[in-house]
């Protein structure tokens, strides 16, 4: 099973009062420590991992970049919705219009998806496991559907190798056309 999930957290629509909330409590925060954990612990030995997880959504998560329309974000073993529930919240309290997107990957494509954000909190939440997403890749591609064996639940193995290649040239481009079909706003 793999470690990281990369994930980014993309302001949709904001107002402005909301934009400075994301100024002030996302991006000064992270120019300060691009550690997330420091939205919830005041100092390293507050830190408790099952609280990280249910408060952040993972036991570690760090920023890798920031700025005003959006933060990437590396975590261990599953997304952070919480901290983007958290996010949308607080920005909700001066912007009722807040919409932001949570899209995710994991590093061994044992799951990718996105999930929507209003003031509220968590608006929609769409995700693929590693079957379903194996499927839709396949699927995209007539190549790729003739190189798998379906019952056999594996690459023919005359293509194996072909077959791989050619999954890694288009997997970027077809887990992003899902996502972006995905990023559902409507109730």
């Amino acid at each position: 099973m793999a470690n990281h999930v990369s994930n980014f957290l993309s302001v949709q629509q904001i107002s402005e009062e909301g934009q400075k909330v994301w100024d002030e409590f996302v991006v000064a925060q992270l120019d300060k420590d691009p550690n997330l954990a420091k939205f919830i612990f005041k100092s390293d030995e507050d830190y408790d991992r099952n609280e990280m997880c249910e408060r952040i959504g993972a036991k570690w998560a760090f920023s890798e970049d920031h700025h005003e329309y959006g933060v990437s974000i590396t975590s261990a073993w599953s997304p952070v919705g919480p901290f983007a529930e958290m996010i949308a919240q607080k920005i909700g309290e001066v912007d009722p219009t807040v919409k932001l997107a949570l899209t995710y990957e994991d590093e061994g494509f044992n799951f990718i998806g996105v999930t929507t954000y209003d003031h509220h909190g968590e608006h929609t939440d769409n995700f693929l496991e590693y079957d379903e997403y194996r499927e839709l890749i396949v699927n995209s591609s007539e190549q790729l559907q003739e190189w798998w064996d379906a019952d056999e639940g594996e690459w023919k193995e005359e293509h194996e190798e072909e077959a791989r290649d050619l999954l890694w040239d288009i997997q970027w481009d077809v887990i992003n056309d899902w996502q972006e079909r995905n990023m559902i706003w409507d109730s």
